[in-house]
């Protein structure tokens, strides 16, 4: 099944043709979803005992930012969803295992302590760093 556009329109330069998806799309959907998942579990894990557990649900606002992100991304970059779809969720998926293992390895190099927050300002500036980190791999799977 393919799109059907006229030669003379604009869109017939811009779209790919559109192919049904088989199994191995959806196996691809499904495995990046719960590898997202385990991530997210696995965050919220790490901050309840690096940090108080409080600090834990935080991971579910990074999480929505990431994905707000990258919607926006996409809406104001249109182009890239010219892609064909089997190439971008491999690029997608690529950059997501990436950005998962450098979040981890990256936010064992910021010093927040929150018991210094009362008297250290530079505090807040490490929990935004762990917000920007830890919203990477989420920009990538939304």
């Amino acid at each position: 099944m393919a799109l059907t556009v006229t030669p003379n329109s604009v869109r017939a330069r811009r779209c790919v043709p559109l192919r049904t998806p088989n199994f191995f799309w959806f196996l691809g959907i499904f495995l990046t979803s719960a590898a997202t998942l385990t991530l997210q579990i696995s965050i919220i894990r790490l901050l309840s005992v690096a940090q108080w557990y409080h600090f834990a649900f935080m991971v579910v606002s990074m999480a929505l930012l990431g994905y707000g992100a990258s919607g926006s991304f996409l809406s104001s970059f249109p182009s890239f969803l010219g892609l064909e779809t089997s190439r971008l969720l491999a690029r997608a998926t690529g950059l997501f295992s990436f950005s998962a293992l450098v979040a981890y390895l990256a936010s064992n190099y910021i010093p927040f302590d929150l018991a210094r927050i009362a008297w250290d300002r530079w505090q807040i500036f490490y929990i935004f760093l762990y917000y920007l980190v830890f919203s990477i791999p989420f920009f990538s799977r939304g």
